[in-house]
């Protein structure tokens, strides 16, 4: 059986008195799940939406549960080193608690849980500042399904058009972006307004501890 270790209290930076106060709740939290569940995995989120992660949770609240939050808080609710670690080789969990990603407690067993993530996806539209993975070509011609009401908002966006007959009209063939750009706001708004969603939402298991055993997800 994995060793329990007492929790130390360790000292937050200096903030205001409502700050600290969220912060020790989640590393509470974050600890209390210890003794509810046998597993714990780190995972990375892909283009994340909080929707959709709304609906993770929803799904799995009766055998899981997820915590996102400052990563250096999780590290330090799970522990960073043999001295300060909760359980027997919690702390190697650590490394992996970088970027944009999270905890996932759960009392699944293995195979559950990678199945289960393996359905978890979605596309979504790119944001400003991604690469985009799609080309978008706009052709001369009407745009019949954007309202006249639409035209300041397009024009702003760039788009060289009319008002014809209260009908947009494009006045010329229009490349929005190609694959590799970096998204420019107005692109990224482009790419929503003609439905075009180009992203994947998606979660990667990176590591995984139970019994006092940590070891790295494969991505295979």
């Amino acid at each position: 059986m994995p060793k329990s270790k007492r929790a130390k209290v360790v000292p937050l930076s200096k903030t205001h008195s409502k700050t600290r106060e969220d912060k020790d709740a989640l590393i509470e939290k974050i600890r209390a799940a210890l003794d509810n569940y046998t597993d714990v995995y780190t995972f990375k989120l892909f283009n994340s939406r909080n929707q959709i992660l709304q609906e993770v949770r929803e799904q799995r609240a009766g055998d899981s549960r997820i915590f996102l939050g400052n990563n250096k808080l999780m590290q330090i609710a799970l522990g960073r080193d043999e001295e300060s670690e909760l359980k027997e080789n919690l702390h190697k969990l650590c490394p992996f608690l970088t970027d944009l990603c999270g905890l996932l407690f759960t009392n699944l067993d293995k195979k559950s849980v990678k199945e289960y993530f393996d359905t978890v996806g979605a596309q979504v539209y790119a944001r400003t500042g991604q690469v985009a993975t799609e080309a978008l070509e706009l052709k001369t011609g009407p745009l019949p399904q954007f309202p006249h009401s639409m035209f300041d908002h397009l024009y702003k966006l760039g788009l060289n058009i009319k008002l014809d007959k209260g009908v947009i009209h494009l006045l010329q063939d229009t490349t929005v972006c190609e694959v590799g750009d970096t998204l420019s706001a107005e692109a990224a708004q482009l790419l929503r307004l003609f439905g075009v969603q180009s992203a994947q939402f998606r979660i990667e298991l990176t590591a995984h501890w139970a019994n006092g055993v940590a070891k790295k997800v494969s991505s295979k």
